[in-house]
């Protein structure tokens, strides 16, 4: 790959993670159509990039085209025994007469109960929008992963850095405005007040602040560990190495990442300032206990300390900390959510509801049906609306999918190829990911695509293996 291509793809990736984000997140359909759509294009530009093809299709797309496959066969039309014997709660309601009224569709829905053959989903043209989106992010991952192998992690983390700090000001901002207007145009019309920018929900805005925190605090360990390398012993000849260039791109990325974990506490999120304290501790042990210079330890031992006190105090920890004494026993509703969760996995446990259909099965299912109550169309917990809405058919292919993408990160650790950017890049994309997998528990940040998008680059960060071992393997 050319130069220009390099750098076509590195900030094409950008680009793309720039929309996801600053368009609310993509979670309309006028944002999310070109973000799926820039994302094949990045997928097929990183599929360019390399010309080895066995890595890509055994580790990641093999996996999720078995899911993509489970997908598929959740519409495909059924005789009603067929129906009764593999998903029988789905003869319980008539979900296309609910998902008309729910969508205000016109036409005979009447009749539907009396159809001789019907998909296990509830709701096929919202499966057929989860497949779409299933395709799209696998195309883009499995792209990333050749063309960052190719490339290299360096200038996607850069640009990832900038676009933190971009949404950290946002979110900054717009606490300090108090206005109910977001970009000073648009009003959200899902959620009535204490705004966030520019994902609206301040969960979704710190989940995504979190995952480009962590992966920019590996990016700072990286330039130190390097900067540091040669540098001769003594305190003099450290002070005389922040003059230069390289030692101000570090320092100006610590003030990057300062600047998000402020952000993630004045968004006052719960979920987002324990997952920051969880990236924080982790990524602490991991670079003190690698980090072979003492005086590396304690420079990053003293940064991360100054990173926490600096986001409690001027982020006004006290607010979050007031959120978590006030929370309710329910967990904001969230216990109730769950609940009625369950029994929709109790009732779909083979075959599920059908991808993209859990707020189409509350309308059956939700329990609290007053007229103050809304429709929860999330379960606030991914894992169980996974679990409800793809039953053991997807289920099983996910886990299996999960299981070979942890073996693929063990083995680009064990296999000591990367150098040291590189492997600080990967161990910061990996905390990023898990750190949002801890949130998913009691939100639903990946839900937006913008964060989504996100998630899969840092998934591909993860896996990918340095160019002269992907040319060895080849």
């Amino acid at each position: 790959m050319g130069p220009r291509a390099i750098h076509l793809f590195s900030w094409s990736v950008v680009m793309l993670l720039g929309w996801g984000a600053l368009a609310f997140g993509a979670e309309y359909s006028w944002a999310y159509g070109p973000l799926l759509v820039f994302s094949v294009v990045v997928g097929l530009l990183g599929l360019l990039a390399s010309q080895t093809k066995r890595f890509a299709s055994r580790t990641v797309a093999v996996p999720l085209a078995v899911v993509f496959l489970g997908g598929l066969l959740q519409l495909v039309p059924l005789s009603r025994h067929a129906i009764a014997s593999v998903s029988p709660s789905s003869m319980a309601a008539d979900y296309r007469q609910l998902y008309a009224k729910a969508t205000m569709q016109a036409g005979d829905v009447a009749a539907s109960a009396q159809e001789a053959r019907r998909p296990v989903s509830i709701a096929p043209p919202r499966t057929v929008i989860g497949l779409v989106f299933l395709a799209a992010f696998t195309i883009l991952l499995v792209g990333c992963v050749r063309g960052i192998s190719a490339v290299g992690p360096a200038k996607i983390a850069s640009g990832i850095l900038m676009l933190g700090v971009m949404v950290a000001i946002l979110e900054l901002m717009q606490k300090a405005s108090g206005s109910d207007v977001v970009y000073g145009f648009w009003y959200p019309p899902q959620l009535k007040g204490n705004y966030s920018a520019p994902f609206i929900n301040r969960n979704h805005t710190a989940g995504w602040l979190v995952m480009a925190l962590a992966l920019s605090i590996g990016n700072l360990s990286g330039g130190l560990a390097r900067g540091l390398r040669g540098v001769k012993p003594g305190w003099r000849h450290r002070f005389l190495w922040l003059s230069s260039p390289e030692a101000s791109k570090t320092v100006l990325t610590g003030f990057a990442v300062a600047v998000m974990a402020l952000s993630i506490v004045v968004c006052a999120s719960r979920g987002g300032v324990l997952c920051l304290f969880f990236v924080v501790v982790l990524f602490g042990w991991w670079m003190i206990r690698r980090q072979s210079s003492s005086s590396r330890r304690l420079v990053t031992g003293a940064y991360l300390v100054f990173v926490v006190v600096m986001a409690a105090s001027w982020g006004s920890v006290d607010v979050v900390l007031q959120r978590f004494q006030g929370a309710t026993p329910d967990i904001g509703g969230r216990l109730g959510i769950w609940q009625d969760t369950f029994r929709v996995i109790r009732d779909f446990p083979l075959t599920g509801t059908g991808l993209n259909t859990y707020g189409i099965s509350m309308l059956h299912y939700q329990t609290d049906k007053s007229p103050t109550s809304e429709l929860s169309i999330e379960a606030h917990n991914d894992y169980l609306q996974i679990a409800a809405e793809g039953g053991l058919l997807l289920g099983v292919p996910i886990l299996i999918a999960l299981v070979m993408f942890i073996r693929e990160v063990w083995r680009r650790f064990r296999e000591k190829a990367d150098d040291t950017r590189t492997y600080w890049l990967r161990a910061g994309a990996v905390t990023g990911l898990c750190a949002i997998a801890i949130q998913e528990f009691f939100d639903f940040t990946l839900q937006m695509p913008g964060a989504a998008a996100l998630f899969v680059v840092l998934a591909a960060i993860a896996i990918h293996r340095p160019a002269h071992r992907v040319s060895e393997s080849a």
